[in-house]
């Protein structure tokens, strides 16, 4: 099946601040609700699915190592809407033997990657928001944070990335820059899709009464959550726990050398990265020495060059995706020939290319 995609990114000049308290969105959201009224679950809506994401120029092809999983599990309260599966990269080829133990030297183990052959991808872009949550004072910036993870030893490309990652309050643990992705669940489409059936008519009829509709907005907030409750409570458990299996590609573990292609965005909703969200294809890829520096380039060609060819399209489509390339609309043409639409195989199927009559003479 397809790789599910529920967001949209916006234009950098576009990007609106949805003016919520600070701190993280979705771990306050029941104080927000409370100070503004339901009709602000609307705009938190709005915002972490057209809203939060900061478009940087199409899809990206990425090569690296597995470095760790987020999880709607790792998750709690409010912050289970989002169940997207996220997939940290450590890009390849990087010198992880050069990472320089302690937080003090994330800003230098960060310049050391964005030097790297794919450190664009996770290099800080110019003319982005100021991201929701400000980043501390050991971040790249004070607009973009980056992403990291922690690894108990000191790595090398002999030298595996381990399953479990370093202990969060422990700073002489070596901190790995790396490429944040994401499979995006349908939690909160289900959620907010609820919501606005709900809501959005009295949104458009009460809360739109000139001078007396917000205080009338915010009473009938009062006397309807607890009926929008037991809405979205029952959206939530239609909501899958999360997508990591879109594709039906098997499992993956911590080290896994893959490629992943995506939307390349950068998140104003934390503390300011870019990664690769939605996911819409991903595979493992067999020969891991192909990471080394003298390889790589040749891997990338040979790797990314055939799967950005593929349109991100579902198999039963009949028209290609609004976006789609030159290249990948010539795919999409030739996957559709006759004879390239065969089920089992050509010689069951009896598929073949037409054949043009002879002239007659």
């Amino acid at each position: 099946m397809p790789a599910p995609q529920y967001t949209t990114c916006v234009k950098p000049e576009d990007y609106k601040d949805p003016g919520f308290p600070g701190g993280s969105l979705l771990s306050t959201l029941g104080g927000v609700i409370a100070q503004g009224g339901l009709d602000i679950l609307l705009r938190v809506c709005d915002y972490l699915l057209h809203g939060k994401l900061v478009c940087l120029g199409g899809d990206r092809c990425a090569i690296g190592r597995v470095a760790s999983f987020e999880t709607v599990d790792d998750k709690s309260g409010f912050e289970k809407l989002d169940n997207d599966f996220s997939i940290n990269l450590a890009l390849c080829p990087d010198p992880l033997s050069g990472l320089q133990a302690g937080a003090a030297n994330r800003i230098a183990n960060y310049n050391s990657a964005v030097a790297n052959k794919q450190g664009e991808l996770i290099k800080e872009q110019p003319g982005m928001p100021i991201p929701r949550e400000a980043p501390g004072d050991d971040q790249p910036s004070t607009r973009y944070a980056g992403t990291f993870v922690k690894i108990h030893t000191i790595l090398s490309l002999d030298n595996p990335i381990p399953e479990d990652i370093a202990n969060e309050s422990d700073s002489t643990t070596w901190h790995l820059p790396i490429l944040h992705t994401e499979i995006e669940g349908n939690r909160t489409v289900v959620v907010c899709a609820a919501a606005n059936a709900f809501w959005r008519p009295i949104h458009d009829t009460v809360c739109s009464i000139p001078l007396f509709g917000p205080l009338l907005c915010f009473l009938a907030s009062l006397v309807l959550a607890p009926a929008l409750a037991a809405v979205v409570a029952a959206a939530w458990a239609l909501g899958s726990n999360d997508n990591r299996d879109f594709d039906d590609g098997g499992d993956l573990k911590a080290d896994d050398l893959v490629l992943i292609r995506g939307r390349w965005v950068y998140d104003a909703g934390h503390h300011g990265w870019n990664e690769l969200h939605p996911i819409k294809h991903i595979q493992k890829i067999p020969d891991a020495d192909a990471c080394r520096w003298a390889t790589f380039d040749d891997l990338r060609k040979r790797w990314c060059d055939e799967v950005n060819r593929i349109p991100a399209a579902p198999s039963d489509a009949t028209e290609p995706p609004d976006d789609v390339t030159p290249v990948q609309k010539e795919t999409w043409d030739i996957q559709r020939r006759p004879e390239n639409r065969w089920y089992f195989h050509p010689l069951v199927d009896g598929c073949e290319p037409p054949v043009e009559p002879p002239d007659i003479q």
